[in-house]
């Protein structure tokens, strides 16, 4: 998929929806800048549940929210649903209320696009500003060269083979091994779980994503599962299998996690504790 393509898909889910379209396409425009990276129908967990934020920009971990006339009608779940983003996300979130004055529209979207350039010049001047290039997203190479992965950034990879050998497995491209040993990282497994409930396995993890949660659903191999992660001491370095907001699977890195003991059990699950969002990537 070139960077064009990403755009067009972006915008294409805003199609039905006028005033969205109008105000996404204003705000990408106004911007004019192709290193920003925006998407639409942004997924962000909800103690209860999901929100989909109307646009995102994540090197600026900054949401848009386009009210249309209907959210006058719903102002105190909108406060409700905003608290959950922000305290999910430490993000901020800007509003555009929709009115029959296309001035007014503007006016916003104008604050808008202002804030989005004072924020991206104040990150060069920093030199914290890591340029949109879709190209190196999901390349490990680009990972290895960098030298870390960092929940905070986000990191995804499409396949397992490009997680794993990211992290130095150097594996063919086809690889559907959901946990492996790392040949890179002593007394560390690479594991791809899968966080909804299927026949073999019922895993989740918290909203906070500092626990993660597994039950085996194969009685006969619950207790010898239990009894050797209660007689193990390795790590998992984590990367769910997880879509992203245009359908595509991803390999997300979510940190490294140890076994709860303490807490774990057959009846309720064996606990993983987050214990690094980061990890340094030995070359």
């Amino acid at each position: 998929m070139t960077e064009l393509e990403y755009i067009i898909k972006q915008i294409s889910k805003t199609n039905k929806k006028n005033f969205e379209n109008y105000v996404v396409t204003r705000i990408w425009h106004g911007i004019n800048k192709t290193d920003v990276k925006f998407t639409t129908q942004q997924f962000v967990n909800r103690p209860n549940g999901h929100a989909l934020t109307d646009m995102f920009f994540p090197q600026f971990n900054l949401h848009i929210e386009i009210d249309e006339p209907f959210h006058n009608k719903q102002k105190e779940l909108d406060l409700n649903r905003e608290s959950d983003i922000i305290e999910a996300t430490n993000h901020k979130i800007e509003r555009v209320k929709i009115t029959d004055d296309i001035n007014f529209i503007n006016k916003q979207i104008d604050y808008i696009i202002n804030e989005i350039s004072a924020l991206r010049t104040k990150n060069i001047d920093e030199n914290t500003f890591e340029p949109w290039d879709l190209g190196k997203e999901f390349n490990p190479e680009y990972h290895r060269e960098k030298g870390y992965l960092d929940t905070k950034e986000n990191p995804a990879f499409k396949t397992i083979s490009h997680a794993c050998n990211c992290l130095g497995q150097n594996y063919k491209d086809g690889s559907q091994r959901s946990y492996v040993k790392s040949k890179v990282y002593e007394n560390h497994n690479i594991w791809f779980p899968k966080f909804y409930n299927n026949d073999k396995w019922d895993n989740w993890i918290s909203d906070d994503g500092l626990t993660i949660t597994e039950k085996c659903k194969t009685e006969s191999k619950q207790k010898e599962h239990f009894d050797s992660l209660m007689n193990s001491s390795v790590n998992r370095i984590v990367f769910p299998r997880s879509k992203d907001n245009l359908g595509f699977t991803l390999y997300r890195f979510k940190g490294i996690f140890k076994t709860d003991k303490e807490n774990s059990s057959i009846e309720n699950g064996i606990i993983h504790r987050r214990i690094n969002n980061r990890i340094e990537i030995k070359k």
